[in-house]
């Protein structure tokens, strides 16, 4: 009996605890919760605005500028079916990433906006929005009161882990993921109330598009569980739970599988390790201080970067403060939601929302060792941590506050709008810092003093503001603290432009000797080294290194040969240059590389100084075709300067007789 009493007064609990923030009668009114929505819709534009100028920084220089797969339209298949660094490795797959969602978005966004970064920068804060407002719905639809669901997307407007994600161009496949998860999860809604061919599609075709954004949502089946399984009321009222939820849920089981086994025979492996990367035991050890830290990025967003100074941990390096202590951390914080989500499905959902994205970016197996965590993997388990922390707090106050506080929900919307000051102000600072390489990079140095990576590019960004002695002092550093090849190659480049070829050609000699080097790197290596050799009036020496390179790397056969000429065009062998370029020019169609194409059009200028004018215009039509919608600088002022001499060749070229 007395356990009887037990279990009625606990369902009364829980009841209460979920009335002061669900109304499941309360159904989605735009007129009336609008005006609740509206604050985190304003504000989640206005925090942006200070990067909406901003130029292409860290990986946007690369995946954006310099990526010939996604700048010509004949090259669109191959981009879709290949990870997304592919364009730097010719045919060999390069990372774990192949993610055809966010490939076609910035293949539509390079097509409409070309260069201009504010077009980029505006495309990624309507997507944020756009998460704002389905986070909205969902949580409407799912009986969240509108005061709490304003609260929630108040603070997920604001915060400033998403900077990373938002203000950043690359960041967007976050972005995309929640946008296609949510509103799926929307959709799968409605099929558990009625199952019709037009929701089925559109849910499972939302699902895709998160699957082709990141790798996390294959997990997603685990969200539409916590979503689909039944409150208490809702058990007793309708049998064959488990029978209901599966007959929803195995669509996207078996579409996650068939996007296993496609993504496996794209990349040829299920996942590629990181250089240096942590184990299966360091990857156990250190969950602990990951989960902790994120955390404390969500609730005191206070030290915020690029980069962290957060390791592996090892047996050798296990103590309190890396471990025990965020290990009880991580019990009692997990402990805690877990049993809010045993009380409140809506609570299930933001565990499930919460937990989902998070697992697979604490396998750190697949990461580098400096990079283990990043604020863009915060994007939507933040929503779910909101979403299990709002109403509780909502909860709290209507139960310490008893006949005093009269309206917690809106005194609870009140409280975000006052914690959304501070967060706003820290966002807005955080932003400039990813207006330019420069500003981010000294931002990285300061978050992770400790970081070879971070000063490498440190280094980079100080080289291209030409403050060269400055670049190679960051480089010295990187070096110091990891000896990464790619650090040699850069440092080079600047002691070539500072005249000390000794040095620069001791650091390209360094890379070319070790094994397993990056093949992009490899590349620069022995361009550089050609560079390096031909400025000491060493062209036979220069001439030889670049094509050792070319026989160890086929794949950047003609960006190769590009250099070669250059040098033994210098060098008065224009010959010998022409008839390289010309074995070389199928090879450039084929080539990702802006400077593979580049050698058809330096092949038209030695056509034209050789006096071969009909050659020389056949050359730079061939340009012209094979780098049409491409808009890299180099190749936009190729481009030019070839329809240029066109003009002219044609003007010079007498006109048929009548």
């Amino acid at each position: 009996m007395r356990k009887e009493s037990k279990s009625k007064k606990s369902a009364i609990q829980r009841r209460s605890s979920e009335s002061v923030v669900s109304k499941p009668s309360d159904p989605l009114n735009w007129q009336k919760d609008f005006v609740w929505l509206l604050p985190a819709l304003v504000l989640g534009f206005l925090i942006y605005t200070n990067a909406l100028n901003g130029a292409f920084v860290y990986d946007d220089q690369l995946q954006i500028s310099r990526n010939t797969l996604i700048q010509d339209l004949s090259q669109f298949w191959r981009a879709m079916t290949s990870d997304v660094w592919r364009f730097q490795t010719g045919d060999q797959t390069y990372s774990n990433y192949w993610r055809p969602s966010f490939v076609f978005w910035l293949i539509l966004n390079f097509q409409i906006f070309g260069f201009a970064v504010i077009g980029w920068h505006l495309t990624n804060v309507l997507l944020h929005l756009g998460v704002i407002v389905l986070a909205f719905i969902v949580l409407r639809q799912f009986g969240v009161s509108t005061p709490i669901a304003g609260a929630i997307g108040l603070i997920f407007a604001i915060h400033p882990v998403h900077t990373e994600s938002v203000a950043w161009i690359s960041g967007a496949p976050d972005l995309i993921l929640s946008c296609a998860l949510l509103g799926s999860l929307y959709f799968v809604h409605l099929l558990s109330k009625k199952q019709t061919f037009l929701r089925w599609i559109v849910a499972l075709g939302l699902y895709l598009i998160g699957l082709g954004a990141k790798e996390t949502a294959l997990l997603f089946p685990l969200v539409i569980i916590a979503a689909l399984y039944p409150n208490e009321r809702e058990t007793k009222k309708r049998g064959g739970v488990w029978a209901r939820i599966i007959s929803i849920t195995w669509p996207f089981i078996l579409l996650g599988i068939l996007y296993l086994l496609a993504r496996r025979s794209i990349l040829g492996a299920t996942q590629l390790f990181a250089e240096g990367g942590a184990n299966l035991q360091e990857t156990i050890l250190t969950a602990p201080a990951i989960f902790a830290f994120y955390l404390r990025q969500m609730v005191f967003p206070l030290w915020i970067g690029p980069s962290y100074p957060l390791r592996a941990v090892t047996l050798q390096n296990l103590g309190i403060g890396n471990f025990v202590v965020p290990l009880i951390i991580s019990i009692v914080v997990l402990c805690w939601m877990i049993w809010r989500a045993k009380h409140s499905k809506i609570a299930r959902i933001g565990l499930a929302f919460f937990l989902v994205p998070l697992l697979p970016a604490m396998n750190i197996v697949a990461f580098a060792p400096e990079q283990l965590v990043h604020d863009r993997y915060l994007y939507l388990p933040l929503l779910g941590f909101l979403i299990v922390l709002v109403p509780a707090f909502a909860s709290l106050l209507e139960k310490i506050g008893g006949d005093r506080i009269t309206k917690p929900l809106f005194v609870t919307f009140i409280v975000a709008m006052v914690v959304s000051v501070p967060l706003s102000a820290q966002s807005l600072i955080y932003n400039r810092a990813w207006t330019s390489d420069l500003a981010l990079c000294e931002r990285g140095v300061r978050s992770d003093p400790t970081s070879a990576l971070i000063f490498q590019r440190y280094g980079t960004a100080l080289y291209e503001a030409k403050r060269l002695d400055e670049a190679v002092a960051a480089f010295n550093r990187s070096i110091e603290l990891a000896p990464i090849a790619s650090t040699y190659v850069v440092r080079a480049t600047a002691w070539i432009d500072q005249q000390k070829f000794a040095e620069a050609e001791r650091d390209l000699r360094e890379v070319i000797s070790k094994k397993n080097v990056a093949l992009y790197t490899l590349y620069r290596a022995y361009r550089d080294l050609g560079v390096c050799l031909s400025n000491q009036g060493k062209t036979t020496e220069a001439a030889e290194a670049i094509k050792q390179g070319r026989t160890r790397m086929p794949q950047y056969y003609a960006a190769l040969t590009g250099k070669l000429s250059s040098i033994l065009w210098k060098a008065g062998q224009k010959e010998t240059a022409l008839n390289e370029l010309n074995v070389a020019r199928p090879r450039a169609r084929t080539e990702s590389l802006p400077e593979s194409r580049l050698i058809i059009y330096g092949l038209g200028l030695l056509q034209l100084e050789l006096g071969h004018s009909k050659e020389a215009r056949d050359a730079f039509q061939d340009f012209l075709s094979v780098t049409a919608g491409m808009k890299t600088p180099g190749v936009n002022e190729a481009r030019s300067q070839a329809q240029a001499h066109i003009r002219v060749l044609d003007s010079a070229t007498p006109s048929p007789s009548p």
